[in-house]
C-alpha cells in the first residue's frame, strides 16, 4: 500500500481535493455544528480518532514499509507471526494450595493450555513462611508455597522439560527459584532444559504494595545476581519481570501502560548495567506484561507500538534490535472493567480484548475466566476461557497471518499515535528522575489516579458503559459472589504442615560471591529450608526502601454493584424494592423518550420502576403517585409543558406526601428556570450528563436504604 508521498502530484492532488470536497460535505450536513465536536472523538490518552482515515494519514510513518520480523517490530519480532511459534495459553488458577494447583492444571493441560502459571501467593512472595504472616495472607493471590515438598507437589506429573512454567517471585526471585530448581533437580530434569521465567520485578511491587521488604539497592543487586546466575546455569530461564498490568488494572491509560513499563525497564537496565549486567542480557531476559483494556483498536495499536519503542529504548543502552526482540510480551485481560453483575457478559469483554493482544503480537496469553472477578472460579468457567484461544488459532485462522491488522490507515495511525504519546509521557518520567524519584515523589501515583478518577466518572455518567451494570440491567439474574479471603481453616492447615516439616537449616549471610551465595542457598532449598528461612539469606534485615503511596487496583463497576446490593438487601428485609414512579404526562409522543430514558436510570441502581400509566392532567398523576407508595416521583414530559405543569403536580404531590422526592426527567438550560423549578418542589434533575451513580446512592439515601 503506497504512501501518499509515493503517488505521482497528480494523484496526490486528487487525494488532497477529494478529502476536500468530503469535509465540506460534512460541514454542511452537520449545520453549523463543529466538525471537532461532533465527529471527532477523544480518548482517555489525549488521541483525538477521526472519523476517516486515508493513505494520508500514514505517508509520515516509515515503519509501515518494515515486513514482519524486522525492525523496529511494528509488525511483530516473528517473520511468519504465529506459524513460527504460537502465543503461549497462559491461563492462571485460583487454587491456594499446591494439591489444588497441580490439579486444576493437570487439567488444564490436557484440554488445550500449553504452560504453567505459578504464582505464589502474597506471604511466599514476601518470603514469608504460612505460620509468621496473618491469616488474610495465605492462598491471597495464589498459591502457598514454603518449601520443595510444597513446589514438588504443585508441578507433580508437569514434563519441566517440555512445559514453559512461569512464576512471578515479585519482591524477590532468589527464595522460589531455588525452590523450582531443586524441585526440577529431584524430578531428573536438567537446568538448561527449562523453559519460561522465574522473575523478581522489585519497582513494580513497590509501587503495588508501598512497601519493600529490604532496601531497593539489595533487590537490585539480588535481581542482577540472579540473571547473570540463570545466564550461566539456566540460558532459558527468563528472571527479570516488568509488571505493567498493576498500571492498567489501577486505571492507566493505555500510552501510560506503555511509558511505566519503559521507564520500569530502563532502570533495569541501568541498574544491572551498573552491577555488572551487560544491557543485553538484561534485554534478553525481561518479561514484560500488559493488561489489555475494552477499547479494541487502542489495544491493538498499544501492542503494536510497544516493541519500536522497547527497541528504542534498549539501543540507547547499546542493545542490538534483534537483542531486544528478544524479549517476552506476556498479555492479560484487564480486572477493571469486569463485573459481578450481568457476569456472563464477562465473557465478551475478554473475548475482545484478547484479540486485540493477539492481533497485537503477545507472545504469551491469559484470559480471565468469567467469574474470575468474584475470586472464584469453575471448571466450565475456565474451559470457556480457554477455549476462546482455539477459537482464535483454529476456527478464525489468526495464527495464519502475520499482522493482520498491519496495512489499515486506521490502524497504522493510530499505533504511530500511541507510540508517540507513550514516548513523550515516558521522557517526561526520565526528566524527572526516573520511576523510582517519581514514585517516590508520587508523580506516578498522581497521573494514575488521575486516568483513573476519569474512567471512573465516565461509568457513573455512562459515557463508559458497562453491559448489565450501568446499561441495562438484568434484575432477574443472581450476580456472582465474591469469595471471601482465605479464611483462617486454611493459614491454619498450611501453618500446622510448614511447623511439622521445617528443619534446622544454617543459614548464610552471603559473602557476595553471588554463585557460591546462591549455591548455598539451593543447598538449604535440598536440605529442606522454607522460603522464610531462605529470604533472611538473601534480604538481610534492616534498613528497608522508603514507604510510598500504594497504587490501587480499580475496578469501576464496583460502585454500581453497591447500590444494586443495597436494594437487593432492602428486598429481602421488606419484600419488595426501593420504587419510582414515573408520572408520565401527556401522549407518548410527549413523555416516552424520557420515561424510557428514567427507567434506565434508576433500574441500575436495582429500583422497581411503576410505569404502566400516562396521565393527561397534573391532578390525576399526582394523586396516582400518592397512591403507589413511591418516595421517588419523576415527572416525564417536554420541556414546553413543564412549566405549566410543574406548579401543579408539586403542590399537589408534596401536600398529599410531604417525604415525597420529586425528580424532573430533563434539565433546563438556563439556571434561573432551575432555580425556579426547585422552588415549585423539583429536588432533583436527571439528565445525560447527570453521574447516575451519585444521584442513585444519594436517592437511596434518603429513603433509608443506605445509610
Amino acid at each position: 500500500m503506497a504512501a501518499t508521498s509515493d503517488l505521482p502530484p497528480a494523484a496526490r492532488d486528487t487525494l488532497t481535493d477529494a478529502l476536500a470536497r468530503w469535509r465540506a460535505t460534512v460541514e454542511a450536513e452537520l449545520k453549523g455544528v463543529p466538525f471537532e465536536k461532533k465527529l471527532v472523538t477523544r480518548t482517555f490518552e489525549g488521541i483525538a480518532l477521526q472519523p476517516l482515515y486515508t493513505r494520508a494519514d500514514i505517508e509520515k510513518i516509515s515503519a509501515i514499509e518494515t515486513a514482519p520480523g524486522e525492525a523496529p517490530f511494528v509488525r511483530g519480532v516473528r517473520r511468519f507471526g504465529y506459524k513460527s511459534r504460537p502465543w503461549e495459553v497462559a491461563q492462571k488458577t485460583n487454587a491456594t494450595t499446591p494439591a489444588e494447583f497441580n490439579a486444576q492444571t493437570i487439567a488444564d493441560l490436557m484440554s488445550g493450555q500449553n504452560c504453567v502459571v505459578l504464582t505464589p501467593d502474597r506471604a511466599s512472595r514476601r518470603g514469608l513462611d504460612p505460620d509468621a504472616v496473618g491469616a488474610d495472607e495465605v492462598g491471597a493471590g495464589g498459591v502457598s508455597l514454603a518449601d520443595v515438598e510444597d513446589v514438588t507437589k504443585a508441578l507433580q506429573a508437569i514434563d519441566l522439560a517440555a512445559v514453559p512454567v512461569h512464576v512471578r517471585g515479585g519482591t524477590s526471585a532468589a527464595g522460589i527459584a531455588a525452590l523450582y530448581l531443586e524441585a526440577a533437580r529431584r524430578r531428573g530434569t536438567g537446568w538448561s532444559t527449562l523453559t519460561g521465567s522465574v522473575t523478581a520485578d522489585p519497582i513494580t511491587t513497590w509501587a503495588a504494595d508501598g512497601e519493600l521488604p529490604a532496601t531497593l539497592d539489595r533487590l537490585l543487586g539480588e535481581l542482577a545476581g540472579w540473571t547473570s546466575w540463570a545466564e550461566m546455569y539456566v540460558p532459558e530461564l527468563r528472571t527479570i519481570g516488568v509488571e505493567a498490568a498493576i498500571w492498567g488494572n489501577a486505571g492507566a491509560t493505555a500510552t501510560q501502560e506503555l511509558a511505566l513499563a519503559l521507564a520500569t525497564a530502563a532502570d533495569y537496565l541501568r541498574e544491572l548495567k551498573r552491577r555488572g549486567v551487560a544491557p543485553k542480557v538484561t534485554a534478553a531476559r525481561m518479561v514484560f506484561s500488559f493488561a489489555i483494556g475494552p477499547q479494541f483498536f487502542m489495544e491493538l495499536a498499544k501492542f503494536r507500538a510497544f516493541r519500536p519503542l522497547w527497541s528504542r529504548v534498549a539501543q540507547a543502552f547499546g542493545v542490538k534490535p534483534d537483542e531486544a526482540a528478544a524479549a517476552t510480551v506476556q498479555a492479560e485481560t484487564a480486572q477493571w472493567n469486569k463485573t459481578l453483575l450481568d457476569p456472563h457478559v464477562n465473557m465478551l469483554r475478554v473475548t475482545t480484548e484478547a484479540l486485540s493482544a493477539v492481533l497485537g503480537g503477545c507472545d504469551a496469553l491469559h484470559i480471565a475466566p468469567f467469574d474470575e472477578v468474584s475470586g472464584e472460579t469453575t471448571d466450565f468457567s475456565r474451559r470457556i476461557a480457554r477455549n476462546v484461544h482455539t477459537l482464535f488459532a483454529e476456527e478464525f485462522h489468526f495464527a495464519e497471518t502475520a499482522d493482520p491488522a498491519g496495512g489499515s490507515w486506521y490502524v497504522e495511525k493510530l499505533t504511530d499515535d500511541v507510540a508517540r504519546r507513550a514516548w513523550a509521557e515516558f521522557q517526561e518520567i526520565e526528566k524527572r528522575g526516573g520511576i523510582v524519584a517519581t514514585l517516590e515523589s508520587g508523580y506516578v501515583q498522581q497521573l494514575v489516579a488521575k486516568a483513573a478518577a476519569e474512567k471512573r466518572e465516565a461509568v457513573a455518567k455512562r459515557r463508559l458503559g458497562l453491559v448489565g451494570t450501568n446499561l441495562f440491567p438484568n434484575l432477574k439474574e443472581t450476580p456472582l459472589a465474591k469469595k471471601a479471603s482465605p479464611h483462617a481453616g486454611l493459614a491454619a492447615t498450611r501453618a500446622g504442615e510448614i511447623a511439622k516439616r521445617r528443619k534446622v537449616v544454617p543459614a548464610s549471610k552471603g559473602g557476595g560471591d553471588w554463585a557460591k551465595d546462591f549455591g548455598e542457598l539451593l543447598g538449604a532449598a535440598r536440605a529442606g529450608a522454607t522460603i522464610g528461612q531462605l529470604t533472611p539469606w538473601s534480604l538481610g534485615v534492616g534498613e528497608r526502601a522508603p514507604k510510598i503511596e500504594a497504587v490501587p487496583p480499580l475496578r469501576v463497576a464496583a460502585g454500581f454493584e453497591a447500590l444494586r446490593e443495597a436494594t437487593a438487601a432492602f428486598a429481602e428485609r421488606t419484600g419488595a424494592r426501593p420504587r419510582v414512579f414515573l408520572a408520565k404526562m401527556g401522549p407518548p409522543a410527549q413523555h416516552k423518550a424520557r420515561a424510557d430514558f428514567s427507567s434506565g436510570f434508576f433500574a441500575v441502581g436495582g429500583f422497581e420502576v411503576l410505569a404502566k400509566q400516562s396521565f393527561t392532567t397534573a391532578e390525576s398523576a399526582a394523586e396516582a403517585a400518592t397512591q403507589s407508595g413511591a418516595r421517588v416521583v419523576v415527572l416525564c414530559s417536554s420541556d414546553d409543558t413543564y412549566p405549566e405543569m410543574l406548579p401543579v403536580f408539586g403542590r399537589e404531590l408534596k401536600s398529599a406526601m410531604p417525604d415525597a422526592i420529586l425528580v424532573l426527567a430533563g434539565l433546563p438550560a438556563d439556571a434561573a428556570t432551575v432555580a425556579r423549578f426547585r422552588e415549585l418542589g423539583v429536588d432533583e434533575f436527571i439528565h445525560i450528563r447527570a453521574n447516575v451513580q451519585d444521584v442513585l446512592e444519594n436517592l437511596l439515601k434518603q429513603i433509608g436504604v443506605l445509610a
